[in-house]
């Protein structure tokens, strides 16, 4: 029998997202790229939006955040443009990786850690990495064997991704890739086929 959780958290199926993997595939680190990345149901139906420019290799690196949040209840919507900060390791053969740098303060304590996904979860207003919002993903809040299983199959790769990140300190070695290199490759193969099919589309608009 699956456990139930009756102080549930917000999990990061509930919230928005935004990855270095996807920016990557969808050429923003090139110098200068803005566009809009949108959020769809599994109708196919737009849930969200955002606009984003992100700016490499000229000084200061960021990604640049500006989207309209409606009060539910007041209907007045306050708009948000800000930047969250980049960094980068060096890849084994050549090039850098890129990750987050996470910008919010818990308890007044700057958080800054270096992530390769940013979430704004239900109700919040900013970015910020999931230790930050204390999510959780919903395998947890589900029977084992529920709907949500391969769902939550997904998300724990997810996890394992950014534990291999952190690790990897080689992509190849003797003209090989390594075991976790290849490890990485696969489950970042395995995660955004699901994204991409499910939830997420970017035509790469102009800002």
């Amino acid at each position: 029998m699956g456990r139930y959780y009756w102080d549930k958290k917000d999990t990061v199926e509930e919230s928005r997202s935004v990855s270095i993997s996807f920016l990557r595939k969808h050429g923003y680190f090139c110098g200068y790229r803005g566009g809009k990345i949108f959020w769809t149901n599994s109708m196919g139906e737009e849930t969200g939006s955002i606009g984003i420019a992100v700016s490499v290799g000229d000084g200061e690196n960021y990604a640049q955040f500006n989207y309209t949040i409606t009060d539910r209840n007041s209907g007045q919507k306050t708009d948000y443009d800000y930047k969250v900060q980049l960094t980068t390791t060096p890849c084994n053969l050549s090039g850098v990786r890129y990750w987050f740098i996470c910008p919010l303060f818990t308890n007044g304590v700057y958080c800054g850690r270096r992530v390769a996904r940013i979430y704004k979860a239900p109700c919040a207003v900013y970015f910020g990495c999931r230790h930050c919002y204390n999510l959780s993903y919903e395998s947890r809040n589900e029977s084992h064997l529920g709907r949500f299983g391969q769902l939550g199959y997904l998300l724990k790769a997810e996890r394992q991704i950014e534990g291999l990140e952190s690790q990897i300190k080689r992509n190849f070695y003797g003209g090989r890739p390594t075991r976790k290199f290849r490890r990485l490759s696969m489950l970042q193969n395995k995660l955004n086929a699901y994204l991409n099919s499910s939830t997420v589309r970017n035509p790469l608009g102009k800002l």
